[in-house]
């Protein structure tokens, strides 16, 4: 098991704040991804698990638990420019 320093879960919580994947419709960060994993291969960080992929994602199939239905998730970034986007259409 890894030991985390102070300052490594400073980097992860940063990582995680700068590479939000928000769902296109709502823009929560609250969707899952379908994948494989290997079970017997992961790292605890605080609680939480993180497995090693095992093979290719299948199909590339995201679930939004905010909207409770399949979603086509983005980039924090790319969320928000759509969004400026669609409210300067709206405008006009």
């Amino acid at each position: 098991m890894i030991k985390l320093t102070k300052q490594m879960k400073e980097d992860i919580r940063k990582i995680k704040e700068q590479d939000l994947i928000v769902c296109q419709e709502c823009g929560e960060g609250d969707i899952v991804e379908k994948m494989w994993v290997n079970t017997n291969s992961y790292v605890s960080i605080d609680g939480d698990a993180y497995y090693k992929y095992s093979g290719d994602i299948d199909d590339g199939q995201y679930w939004c638990d905010t909207c409770d239905d399949m979603c086509h998730p983005l980039h924090i970034t790319e969320y928000e420019k759509e969004k400026k986007w669609k409210k300067n259409i709206i405008k006009t």
